[in-house]
């Protein structure tokens, strides 16, 4: 007998990329991190409708910064 496949939506096209290289993700690790990042960009002051596009930048530090935790950049 064979088993059926579960469909579900995919709402996000997702990519991942660590120091130049582009990590694969399956479809629920894309709408996890699609919806996180949009979930926590929709916080932030300045946006009022969902985006169309999020891209995000990390770059680690060769030395710690202290910086002041109650001033924006």
């Amino acid at each position: 007998m064979f088993e059926s496949h579960r469909v579900v939506k995919q709402n996000f096209e997702t990519e991942l990329w660590v120091d130049g290289k582009n990590l694969p993700l399956n479809h629920m690790m894309q709408e996890t991190l699609a919806n996180v990042l949009l979930g926590f960009s929709k916080t932030l002051k300045g946006t009022d409708v969902a985006p169309e596009s999020i891209e995000v930048k990390v770059k680690k530090l060769s030395q710690p910064v202290n910086v002041d935790a109650h001033t924006y950049p």
